[in-house]
This record gives structure tokens, sequence and C-alpha cells, in this order.
């Protein structure tokens, strides 16, 4: 549930963008992926909590970042081969060399976005940077779900082209938000190794791209049935047509599951925040206190000299507004708990619960 008139703000601005899973979705996605990760990775369980509040990070940075919105979705039907040949180049590079780079950056750069995530995640790995870890494999999530969103690959992702405006928020959030417990209701899996990162994230875009119809036929017949596409009918029989979303749900999860396994594997399996690490200050941070006061009236100062940003949430996990400077005021909100997500210019993070009372 949203719970700030600001956070509603920020959600129509975003959704102007049409480029995400939603909000509800791509935590619930990221949360699940945990259930797959293997025995071999200790207590990498700890995360999904922080996988689930970070999952939807990249979304919120299209706002200061003009390169990201780019990075969520590609439009595959604007390739010639893959219309006729069902695939296209897996590398950047090679599919610069074959169109240029400015069709490329048109037509959205999902597929290798994920891979500069997967990449950054590994070397976090080697470095045992695990804050730094964390948070890229939650961008990696970010991507991962939206290559599981059929309408993220297709020109016609809000059904312009067929006379369905609006169709992109109709299924992937208020459709989602509806029916979430079945949605997700499944378990993990076993992960593997996989032999070609590039190709097994086309291979899952590929095989994604083929519900693109499916939502929109559903959509067709949810219209036909109630007459409207806002009622409580509608909603129905659009999710008695679209229940295959179980199970890009499922799959979402599990490829993230498995992709964060094999970075982990490919930077020679490091033992899960050991006490040998040279990065045991992100341990250290457990115990500082960061913001003060707390209780707070409004005010607060954050000790930290090389802070980049903070993060302000709900107790549920819903970011509420972001911040850059040591002082912030939050004496716009409501009373209550809320909490704060410190990050300094070397990746540490510090979680911490503020009370507000005015």
């Amino acid at each position: 549930m949203l719970k700030t008139t600001f956070h509603i703000f920020l959600l129509i601005s975003l959704g102007l963008l049409l480029v995400n899973w939603g909000n509800v979705g791509h935590r619930n996605i990221s949360y699940k992926s945990a259930l797959s990760f293997s025995s071999a990775m200790p207590n990498f369980g700890v995360w999904a909590d922080s996988l689930a509040m970070h999952a939807s990070d990249a979304d919120y940075r299209k706002s200061v970042d003009l390169n990201e919105g780019r990075k969520h979705y590609i439009d595959l039907d604007n390739y010639a081969e893959y219309n006729l040949n069902g695939k296209i180049a897996s590398t950047y590079d090679s599919i610069v060399r074959i169109h240029g780079e400015s069709f490329v950056k048109s037509n959205g750069t999902l597929p290798w976005a994920t891979r500069i995530a997967y990449d950054s995640l590994k070397n976090c790995f080697k470095k045992r940077q695990w804050t730094k870890a964390m948070l890229f494999a939650s961008d990696l999530g970010h991507y991962v779900a939206d290559g599981h969103m059929p309408l993220h690959i297709t020109s016609n992702y809000d059904g312009y082209a067929t006379g369905q405006s609006g169709i992109h928020t109709r299924f992937e959030s208020n459709m989602v938000s509806t029916y979430l417990t079945p949605i997700i209701n499944y378990t993990g899996g076993q992960v593997k190794l996989i032999s070609n990162i590039n190709q097994y994230i086309m291979q899952y875009i590929y095989r994604n791209e083929n519900y693109v119809d499916s939502i929109l036929n559903a959509d067709l017949y949810a219209k036909n049935i109630a007459g409207n596409t806002s009622s409580t009918a509608y909603y129905s029989a659009l999710w008695s047509k679209s229940q295959f979303t179980t199970n890009l749900f499922s799959r979402a999860s599990h490829s993230l599951a498995e992709l964060i396994y094999n970075a982990w594997i490919e930077a020679g399996s490091p033992v899960f925040w050991s006490k040998t690490d040279s990065t045991d200050i992100e341990l250290n941070y457990d115990y500082l206190v960061l913001a003060y006061p707390n209780p707070t009236q409004g005010l607060i100062n954050i000790k930290e000299i090389n802070l980049l940003k903070v993060d302000l949430y709900s107790t549920d996990g819903v970011l509420i507004e972001s911040f850059y400077e040591n002082k912030i005021d939050i004496n716009h909100l409501s009373n209550g708990m809320y909490i704060l997500s410190i990050y300094s210019k070397n990746g540490i993070l510090k979680k911490e619960k503020i009370l507000l009372v005015k």
C-alpha cells in the first residue's frame, strides 16, 4: 500500500515511463529468489529482505540518471533478424557493430544492462565487498524481473499498436497487486552452472517475448466480458487468462538465484562475510549510530563524512524519499517509525530505524 502523498506522486511520475513490474512485483520476485539459493552458499539467505527492499532502486534512479530508463526494456520486434530467425547478437559490441549504437540504445539495452550488473556483482564477490554485492544483486534482480515481463520486450509495450492503451499498467501493476497471493504461490528450485551468461539472459528474454500476444489477447477477452478495462469483472477475466504470470514470477526468482550463484562461483566461492575480509568495517557499521536525534521531531543529522545518499523507507519496505545531504528534514511526514538506509561513497550501508514524533 502507498503510505504518503509524496510516494503516490513519485510512482505516478515513474509510471509514465511504463518500465517496471511495479514495486510489489519486483519486491516479491527478489525476495523469493532466496528460496533457490544453493546449500553451497551458506548464510546468503539473509539477503532476502535486503534484495526485496532494494528491488526497485533501479527505477528510482531514472529521475536522476537519463541513461537508466533504456536499461529496463528491449524492443525485440524492431530487430529484423529477430523477426526472421528469432534471435539477435547476444553481446553489446556485436549488436552495435551490426546496427550502430544509436539504434541499439533507442530500442533498449535490457540484456546488456543485466550482464553489466552480473559482472559488477561478480567483482564485488571477488573483493568481498558484501554490501556492494547486495546492492548490485538487487539491481540484477530488477533487470532479471524486467526481462520476465513480456511487455518490456516489445515495441507495443503499452498496446498502442493494437488499440489497447494502458495494458502495461493494467497487467503488471493492477492485476499483479490484486492477485498477488496466487501469483507468488511458488517454491524454489535447484540452481545450475551456466555455460554462457549472455546466451542465458537472451534465452529467457526470447522465451518471455512469446507471452506478449497472450497478454494482449487476455486484455481483449477481459474487455469483451466486462465491457470496460477498470472493473472487478475486467480484472477477474484478465486474471483467468493470465495465470501464466505465476510462471513468469517463478522463473524470474529462479533466474536471479541462478545468476547470483554463478557470479559467486566465478568469483571463487568466497566465504560469505568472512571475519578475515578486508572490508570488516562494513560489519562494524552495525554498531555505529549514524542518525540522530532519535526520536526526532523532523530534523535528522547523518554522521557520515563520505555520505552518498540516504533512502527513507516505510516499515513495510516502500521507498518514500531519497536525500543527498547530511541534514535531512522529514517534518512533512506523519508521526511513526521509518527506516533509513545510509550509503557511503565506498559502498558501506547502514540501516537504522528512526522514530518521528512531532
